[in-house]
């Protein structure tokens, strides 16, 4: 900076950042004496460079920046959950033919509700992270990208769109709508982290199709993403935050009925809703949606006279399908395909 006024009579930047000391887990400062410091080269050694530039993003730098053995394992965790999604979509659209995004992609109105919420979370990530970069808050940015890669894909919508990905049609809409979606959220997430993972972004920009607009070559060679252009009314929205929020608490009355030895992987439970008034109309509603969101065999609606919803769980009725591992009265029916339901045995024929 000095140079800089002394030479043109400005400084070398437009704004700059600092951070407090840099000390280690119990706060202490790190000296030689002390043996309590940290090479960067073995943190390169050890987890790669992208997690040393994950520690940098993710702390708070409004105070002192605290790093140990402990919070690096805690980060490179945290990598790995956002890296295994990475995994999973790109696995699932480079199977089978592939996915090509300007031959494939089916249009926003061929797009499963699920689908368009799930970008409608894109779109609420990409503006999270852009305000946290032009803020300086990367941390902000780093955690949102995080949270939306456990919270919102892993723990949601990629469990849920599995049965589409796996037992439809491999040319089929329901499957290349899960595939378009899951192509523009990866698409917009490498971007995003790009700037903080830098090694891992260019490595899934590396094996992830492209369409004609993308420059290829590298990831850096293109810009942030754009949101999707979907209009999300406040009905829509409320409606997923409810769905959502009932996967939340039917989720716990799975895992009880788990443990009570009921039930074991959740495909072996209907799930029974009793409920009344209001409740009962949006529960009703929605049922037919309910047994895919909850992954469960079956859902039914049932009027009762208690308040609030209560959820019964129950042995699935039926015969296991082979394919899809969903209980259902139709296995059997098709003497071509006996231990087969109607859904699959269409699909195989």
């Amino acid at each position: 900076m000095l140079t800089s006024v002394v030479y043109k009579g400005t400084a070398p930047y437009k704004a700059v950042c600092t951070h407090g000391w840099v000390v280690d887990g119990q706060g202490k400062t790190m000296h030689k004496s002390l043996g309590n410091g940290i090479d960067p080269a073995e943190i390169v050694d050890q987890y790669g460079a992208d997690i040393l530039r994950l520690w940098v993003a993710s702390s708070d730098y409004h105070s002192d920046i605290r790093i140990s053995p402990e919070i690096l394992k805690q980060l490179s965790d945290a990598y790995k959950k956002i890296r295994n999604t990475a995994r999973f979509i790109l696995g699932n659209i480079s199977n089978g033919d592939g996915f090509n995004p300007d031959k494939d992609a089916v249009s926003d109105d061929e797009l499963l509700e699920i689908d368009k919420w799930a970008l409608m979370r894109l779109d609420s990530l990409i503006d999270r992270v852009q305000n946290g970069y032009n803020e300086f808050d990367f941390h902000i940015a780093f955690h949102s990208i995080h949270n939306f890669c456990v919270t919102d894909m892993s723990n949601f919508y990629l469990d849920i769109i599995k049965d589409r990905l796996y037992c439809e049609g491999e040319k089929s809409v329901k499957r290349r709508a899960a595939q378009t979606a899951m192509y523009r959220i990866l698409s917009g997430v490498a971007r995003l982290i790009a700037p903080i993972m830098s090694f891992t972004a260019e490595e899934i920009w590396s094996y992830l199709p492209h369409c004609n607009k993308d420059n290829a070559e590298s990831i850096f060679l293109n810009e942030m993403p754009e949101k999707s252009g979907i209009e999300f009314s406040d009905e829509f929205i409320g409606k997923w935050e409810f769905i959502y929020n009932t996967r939340e608490t039917v989720n716990k009355v799975l895992e009880e009925k788990r443990n009570e030895k009921v039930i074991g992987k959740s495909l072996e439970a209907n799930v029974i809703i009793h409920c009344c008034g209001d409740m009962y109309e949006k529960y009703n509603a929605i049922a037919d949606q309910l047994a895919e969101i909850l992954i469960v065999s079956g859902v039914s609606v049932v009027k009762a006279d208690n308040e609030s919803p209560q959820f019964e769980v129950v042995k699935a009725t039926g015969e296991k399908c082979e394919r899809c591992w969903v209980y259902s009265e139709t296995v059997g029916r098709c003497n071509e395909h006996p231990t087969l339901c109607d859904r699959c045995a269409g699909v195989v024929e």
